[in-house]
């Protein structure tokens, strides 16, 4: 069989790479050395500082500090917790810094996070620091409950701090001496909870009605001398409703109230007008002497005008 042989040429490059190559290979080694030398330092030093050390200054001169954090004044009851060394020492506030843009939402988000905080309304950079604007949660009444003791498990009266929307206070910044200068909230079989459970809400439905009640009363707990709110159920077809009834101390009379504020039956009497009759009752020694008051309907209301 014939075969047919192929000439093959070498295949030439181009003479610009000639001549590069050429020229490369001219430049002594040294040389080389004195341009890739400082050149690759220069890139290494470059993301080095970009890396590492631009962040480390940035840290020094506008790394936030505690001393730099300004929040809204903590209220009285607040006598043992302190919200801005709790915040700042748990949540790692020193890694952030004022340049960076996020960190006013990383605040306002770790300050909400406090139980004792309701909401953050505002952070405001400044001069070296920033101001907070807090809204702090403020106690409304004490809820009757059976505590349980971690260390032997047993249970014991006692009272518990709730705010408006019943969440669970930190108990440590009361004494037992200070539970008179709240309204207490009683409920048929107490519901148990333990401490720890500060910020989050009761889930007990009755507790929650109540809290709403005793945030309404809580500027006339003194004039009409309220000592107590009770709890009790109304049952009704396909549901249960609670019913409350307020108690004074000393002699004075029990009111019916009815439903928590915002929950009125239909035909039952706004909170407001509630309120007026309960104030006019306090201040008429004759109907300060009744048993008990039912300001639920307006029947009896309007008899009493």
């Amino acid at each position: 069989m014939a075969t047919a042989e192929v000439n093959s040429q070498p295949r030439q490059q181009p003479i610009f790479w000639n001549h590069l190559v050429s020229w490369i290979r001219s430049i002594p080694r040294t040389a080389i050395l004195s341009m890739v030398g400082p050149s690759l330092l220069c890139v290494v030093g470059y993301f080095g500082w970009l890396y590492y050390g631009a962040h480390k200054l940035d840290m020094a001169y506008y790394g936030l500090k505690k001393e730099n954090i300004h929040i809204t004044p903590q209220p009285a009851w607040l006598k043992k917790t302190n919200v801005l060394d709790e915040v700042f020492n748990g949540s790692s506030l020193s890694r952030l810094s004022l340049l960076d843009g996020k960190t006013p939402e990383v605040l306002a988000r770790v300050f909400d996070a406090h139980p004792c905080v309701r909401k953050t309304h505002r952070v405001e950079k400044m001069a070296g620091g920033v101001v907070i604007n807090l809204e702090y949660r403020i106690p409304v009444a004490m809820v009757h409950c059976q505590l349980i003791d971690k260390a032997s498990g047993q249970s014991q009266e006692g009272f518990l701090p709730v705010d408006a929307e019943a969440v669970l206070l930190a108990a440590d910044n009361f004494t037992p001496s200070d539970v008179p200068q709240y309204i207490t909230i009683f409920a048929s079989g107490a519901p148990v909870d333990t401490n720890g459970n500060e910020g989050k809400a009761f889930s007990d439905p009755r507790i929650k009605e109540a809290a709403g009640l005793c945030s309404l009363l809580l500027p006339y707990r003194e004039a009409a001398k309220i000592s107590r709110v009770m709890v009790y159920g109304s049952k009704q077809p396909g549901k249960t409703k609670w019913v409350l009834e307020i108690q004074t101390a000393g002699s004075g009379p029990s009111f019916r109230w009815g439903s928590c504020p915002g929950k009125e039956a239909t035909g039952e009497p706004l909170p407001e007008a509630k309120l007026k009759q309960l104030m006019a009752a306090a201040s008429d020694s004759k109907t300060w002497n009744q048993g008990q008051i039912d300001l639920s309907s307006i029947q009896t209301m309007s008899n009493r005008k």
